[in-house]
C-alpha cells in the first residue's frame, strides 16, 4: 500500500466531503428560495422604466429620421403602444403622403411599437419637423413641453419632451 492510499484512509469523516443527503438538502433550500424570490418579483414594474427607456430612444430615433429626411413626421400614442407616420408629403419616405406609416431603416418594418405587460402610454401626438424640433400639427414651434405617462400599477413615469430642442428625459417615481 503506497503512503497516500493510507493517508486517505485514515482521514477522519469530516474532511471526505458532502455526502449525498447533504446535496440534496441544499439543491432544495435554494430551490425553496428561488420559488420565493420568482413569486416577489413584478414583471410590471420591471419593465416600465424599461418601455419609458425605449420611447425615448424612439423618440429620438424619429427626430434623426425626420432630420435624415427632411420630412416632418408624426408619433401617435394609442395606449398600449405608438407608432411613427408621415405627416407631410414630398420626400421619397413619405412619397405616399401624410398618414403613410414610416417603415424604419434599422429594423426594415413598420415604425410601431407595442408596450407589454398592462404598461399603458398617455399623451398628446407628437409632430417633429425636418429639424428634429416638436411642433405643432401647423409646423409652428411647441413653447411648453410634451410629457407622455407610462403607468404600470400604482406606478408612473414620465418622458419629457423639451420646447425648442426636443431634448427627451425620463423620470421615474
Amino acid at each position: 500500500m503506497n503512503k497516500h492510499a493510507r493517508n486517505a484512509k485514515a482521514r477522519p469523516a469530516c474532511e471526505r466531503g458532502f455526502t449525498f443527503v447533504e446535496l440534496v438538502v441544499v439543491l432544495v433550500i435554494a430551490g425553496v428560495l428561488a420559488a420565493v424570490a420568482a413569486s416577489r418579483w413584478n414583471a410590471t414594474g420591471a419593465t416600465a422604466p424599461y418601455q419609458g427607456e425605449l420611447l425615448a430612444r424612439s423618440i429620438r430615433h424619429t427626430q434623426m429620421l425626420a432630420m435624415a429626411w427632411g420630412s416632418t413626421l408624426l408619433l401617435t400614442p394609442a395606449g398600449g403602444g405608438y407608432g411613427v407616420s408621415c405627416a407631410s408629403a414630398g420626400t421619397p419616405a413619405c412619397a405616399s403622403g401624410p398618414g403613410t406609416p414610416v417603415t424604419d431603416p434599422a429594423s426594415g418594418a413598420p415604425f410601431n411599437v407595442a408596450l407589454s405587460y398592462g404598461v399603458t402610454l398617455t399623451g398628446p401626438a407628437l409632430y417633429l419637423d425636418s429639424l428634429g424640433r416638436p411642433v405643432s400639427s401647423a409646423g409652428t414651434v411647441l413653447s411648453s413641453a410634451t410629457v407622455y405617462t407610462l403607468s404600470a400599477g400604482t406606478q408612473t413615469w414620465s418622458v419629457r419632451v423639451a420646447p425648442i430642442t426636443g431634448f427627451v428625459t425620463v423620470s421615474t417615481p
